[in-house]
Parts: C-alpha cells; structure tokens; sequence
C-alpha cells in the first residue's frame, strides 16, 4: 500500500501540497497547520479537520501556544493569522511571522489620516492589514488620485530599498491597520532571521520588477500613442 499523501488548505485559501506525513508533522510543529486545519487525504479522497485524522493526534496537543495562534487580534496586537493576508507572507511559518511582528511596529489610522507624505525619506515599508489606502498627488488645488491599495498589500518597499524620498501622499480612506517595517528593523530581521526575511526579500524583488515592466509598458504605449499623434 503506498504512503499517504496529504494536502492543506490553508488560512490564505491557497491549497499546499501534496506532501507526506513528516512534512505535515513539520507544519504542525512550526505553527502552519492548526487543530481546525483542513487535510486532504489523498488515498481516502477527502478533506478532515486535521484534529479528526488519527495520524496527527499526538501532534496537536492543546496548549497556549495554539490558542494564542487562533486568536483574533486584539486592539495593538497582530496575529501571524492576520499577516496570511499579505500574499508575500502566507507561505512564512508561524515562528517567522512572529519575528516580523516582534521588528515591526502596529500603526492604526484613522479615516482620511496620512501616513506618508509626499518628499518624506523612504526609511519603511508597509504591509495592510486591514482598509484601504490611497496614493494621491496634490497638484495646485487638484487632488489625483494615483492608486488605491487594498488590504493584503505592501507598499513604500520601492522607496526604501532605493534610500529615495516618497514620490506620493498615501492616505487611509477609512479605518486601517498596517505593520510598518522599518529599514534598520527590516536589517535587524536579516541579521536574527534569514527564514524569515529571505523569502520576503525575494517576493518584495519580484513585486518590484513586475511594477516597473508595467511602467515601462505604459511608457512604452503612451510614447507611441503621442508619435502617432505629431
């Protein structure tokens, strides 16, 4: 009989996997798969709690740890649940999450607050986890508003590994909870906790060269429109 293969949906809605009993055991053990997460049995051709296959039993013991895990966030608080919203951390263990937390810092805007202004030093990035945000420009007594940045997003990261100042306002349009990063706390992150701060440094690379293709690309369009025109 072959071995059992699981796989895991996990809190981002993303399914891992397939993957055999010792790397499910792993996840447990990092903090990735929880009491109430849902396994797919391969062989069996079903999901499960994972509470209900008899394989993990002696793997999920109650405990404080499990419970702080399945928490809601507190006011001034912030979960490892809460940053599997943000695609670039889904896949990071629990342990890694929460070294992020413990270098990042909690900000809470109120509606229409600012958190970047426009000329300021690009010394963080900002991981939303919760509301929305825009980034304007104030021209004269125009207010443009350049993009809207939805929870799960990141921004500032451009402006910060450049050492640039911030080219734009950004702005809370209603309630919104962020975790700034700083640059020496994001140093800080590499030095203590390459696990964590390596799989972000390369998704943060590839967000930012996906941002400048599309730029280049409108560029490019806009160009040639405007020739066509003369």
């Amino acid at each position: 009989m072959s071995e059992e293969m699981y796989k895991v949906w996990a809190d981002d809605n993303q399914v891992y996997g397939p993957v055999d009993l010792p790397a499910l055991v792993q996840w447990i053990q990092e903090g990735r798969v929880l009491g109430r997460t849902w396994i797919y049995l391969e062989a069996q051709n079903e999901w499960r709690p994972a509470t209900k296959i008899e394989a993990l039993h002696a793997y999920l013991p109650p405990g404080a740890e499990t419970n702080f895990l399945e928490r809601q966030a507190s006011e001034g608080e912030i979960t490892p649940l809460e940053l599997r919203q943000v695609a670039i951390l889904s896949g990071l263990s629990n342990q890694a999450l929460a070294h992020l937390i413990r270098y990042g810092e909690l900000q809470c805007l109120a509606p229409d607050e600012q958190i970047i202004k426009k000329g300021d030093p690009g010394d963080a990035l900002f991981f939303v986890l919760a509301g929305t945000l825009r980034a304007r420009l104030v021209v004269g007594f125009e207010d443009r508003t350049l993009a809207r940045i939805a929870t799960g997003e990141v921004f500032g990261e451009m402006a910060m590994f450049t050492q640039s100042a911030r080219s734009a306002d950004v702005v809370s349009e209603g309630e919104s909870r962020l975790l700034r990063l700083s640059a020496d706390a994001f140093r800080q992150l590499i030095a203590a906790n390459p696990e964590a701060a390596a799989p972000m440094l390369f998704s943060i690379a590839r967000m930012m060269a996906d941002r400048i293709k599309d730029h280049n690309a409108r560029f490019q369009r806009e160009s040639a429109a405007e020739f066509l025109w003369r």
